[in-house]
């Protein structure tokens, strides 16, 4: 829908009805940051403006086959966050403030971190190793075996908490991939 098409369904000066018909628009054109722009800019049309920012937090999110809405980008969390924040700050009907509360411990969901099983045996059995390195190294007096173990275990340890701890969003993203009908912007 173009923006000539939107003007015109927008004929009356009544705020209200303005309020109406562009939430019409939006529901048929699609919810856009420039929509909710021009509803923010009339009077008296807080609930409208949280119904646009709940159809927003809808066209972001990714769905699955199966219709279930997911967040598997950072962008989308962020945007689901700001969407929420500003619901709630429109003080809306309670529908809309459950909506808005529902979304944001979505998004405090996605935001939380977890461990990656995959492949962190073998790398707390080398961090083992490293330790017993040092430990020898210590009784055999032998600098060069307790600082190749301190580096080693450094290392090792720095790699299975960068490889295997991972927001909830992301390694949601990781499993939900194959399953996505569509990807949310």
């Amino acid at each position: 829908m173009t923006d000539g098409q939107i003007t015109r369904l927008l004929s009356t000066d009544d705020p209200r009805s303005r309020a109406h018909e562009l939430l019409a628009v939006i529901s048929a054109a699609g919810v856009t940051d420039e929509h909710i722009a021009a509803l923010e800019e009339l009077p008296d049309a807080k609930e409208h403006l949280a119904v646009a920012l709940a159809l927003r937090s809808v066209s972001l999110r990714s769905l699955t086959h199966d219709g279930k809405l997911v967040m598997v980008e950072r962008a989308q969390v962020d945007g689901c966050e700001r969407i929420a924040t500003r619901m709630l700050e429109l003080d809306p009907p309670d529908e809309l403030r459950t909506f808005a509360l529902d979304l944001q411990r979505e998004v405090a969901s996605s935001r939380e971190w977890t461990w990656e099983p995959r492949g962190m045996p073998v790398l707390v059995l080398l961090i083992v190793l490293c330790a017993l390195l040092v430990l020898f190294g210590g009784g055999l007096a032998s600098i060069t075996m307790v600082a190749v173990g301190s580096a080693g275990g450094a290392a090792l340890l720095y790699a299975l908490v960068i490889r295997q701890r991972k927001q909830r969003w992301s390694q949601l993203a990781d499993e939900a991939a194959p399953l996505l009908s569509r990807v949310g912007r």
